[in-house]
């Protein structure tokens, strides 16, 4: 379809006079075609842009403020009324320092930021803003240069988001880690200073203990003919008081030691660490009638004098508390759990009642009555201290007079207790 432009002219005669009507006719079909898609696009791009003003007034979570180049607000979308509490109607053609604090605008806070954002095109920053109501708020900002078609600076686009939560929660979490490390020094301190107290002390108790029981051995085997039975006997209970006592001073060395020994990872065939311990055991272990059941253990990473170390503890314990069984049964085994191999002793010995489970651990910490079964109370504790620094864990599960089992894990820490590990063992 074609559009014409018609253009009619009366023609006259000489004397002036009409005499008839001249017709002109031109195609401008391109011209209202042109005409056409133009008011087609500037409707379009009215409508895009109220769709984008309808957008930015929508978002609830961030203020985003239009300024001219001269630092007033000409745009203010419900969020910013959300976040800053002034109404469109109030902040309109304001200078965009009402926003701040006044301490901040006189130092020219505003100002650089937005010579920065004219500068470079883009600044960010962080600091103090203030609501209507006069409360501080601290707001991550992003401020962004706009241009014309010729490159001159026609305004700024600010966006703020309110963090106050955010930095109250990391400056919390600052605090907490500070804290922890003084704590942990604090703890270290202690440690060290426990250690060379327990390394000190016993050694400054061996040489009066050498004394003691070298003059008690003395009298009994040189003077025992001539001394009243019950005299003999007193002297047997001192050798025996100075033999426990040695064994408590080697024990507490030991434990000190722990403390300062470097691990030395390396992967470790566990059953043959087994093996020996076993064939390590007192005369008592191997005189006995106990049966052994050692399953194929896993190769783990880790010290392997200290994992011996841990072995030999627990199955010297595995072999006193089944002292007392016609038929002492002791097992050796190894299973998945929470993805990582869990290793347990068990025996079928005394046992011991589970309301006192969490002073097995502890240095001097006995179950049981020294007439009953020997011991230091230091074994436990030693064994722990090699299992946490592997990062592992230990635990029991037992019942009086039906046998002890003991795990433990080398690495991370479990989330679930020693006695859900134990059931998940057991269900294994």
């Amino acid at each position: 379809m074609v559009t014409v432009s018609s253009r009619w002219v009366l023609r006259k005669d000489e004397q002036g006079n009409p005499n008839g009507i001249l017709e002109s006719n031109r195609d401008i079909t391109a011209k209202k075609e042109a005409e056409a898609t133009q008011r087609k696009s500037e409707e379009e791009n009215c409508q895009s842009e109220i769709r984008f003003l309808l957008l930015i007034d929508a978002v609830k979570d961030y203020a985003i403020v239009s300024l001219d180049a001269d630092g007033l607000v000409t745009s203010w979308n419900s969020g910013t009324q959300r976040l800053k509490g002034h109404s469109a109607e109030e902040i309109m053609g304001q200078y965009v320092g009402r926003l701040y604090l006044q301490e901040d605008v006189e130092r020219g806070k505003l100002a650089e930021e937005l010579r920065r954002a004219a500068a470079q095109g883009h600044m960010e920053d962080e600091g103090w803003r203030v609501r209507k109501d006069g409360s501080r708020f601290w707001a991550e900002v992003v401020t962004t240069a706009l241009r014309g078609a010729g490159g001159e600076l026609i305004g700024f686009v600010k966006i703020d988001r309110d963090i106050t939560a955010r930095r109250d929660s990391e400056k919390q979490i600052r605090e907490l880690n500070l804290q922890l490390i003084q704590q942990l020094d604090q703890l270290g301190n202690v440690n060290r200073e426990l250690e060379s107290f327990s390394y000190s002390v016993s050694h400054d108790l061996r040489a009066p203990l050498r004394l003691v029981d070298g003059f008690a051995r003395i009298l009994k085997e040189e003077h025992s003919a001539n001394m009243a039975p019950e005299a003999v006997r007193y002297l047997d209970r001192i050798l025996t008081a100075a033999t426990h006592m040695g064994q408590l001073i080697d024990d507490l060395l030991n434990l000190a030691k722990i403390g300062r020994l470097e691990l030395k990872r390396e992967r470790a065939q566990i059953t043959v660490l087994v093996k020996q311990a076993i064939a390590e055991l007192p005369t008592e272990a191997q005189e006995r009638n106990i049966e052994w059941w050692v399953e194929p253990l896993p190769e783990l990473n880790c010290d392997a004098r200290l994992l011996k170390l841990i072995f030999t503890n627990l199955l010297s314990n595995a072999v006193k508390f089944t002292r007392k069984q016609a038929n002492a049964v002791i097992e050796v085994g190894s299973r998945a759990s929470d993805g990582q191999p869990t290793n347990f002793v068990r025996d079928n010995g005394a046992g011991f009642d589970m309301q006192y489970a969490d002073k097995l651990f502890g240095v001097f910490q006995r179950l049981h009555r020294q007439a009953d079964f020997e011991g230091t109370g230091i074994g436990l504790a030693t064994v722990q201290r090699i299992v946490r620094r592997h990062g592992g864990d230990i635990w029991a599960e037992s019942q009086l007079n039906s046998g002890t089992t003991f795990f433990f894990a080398l690495g991370p820490r479990s989330e679930t207790s020693g006695e859900d590990r134990a059931t998940e063992i057991k269900r294994a």
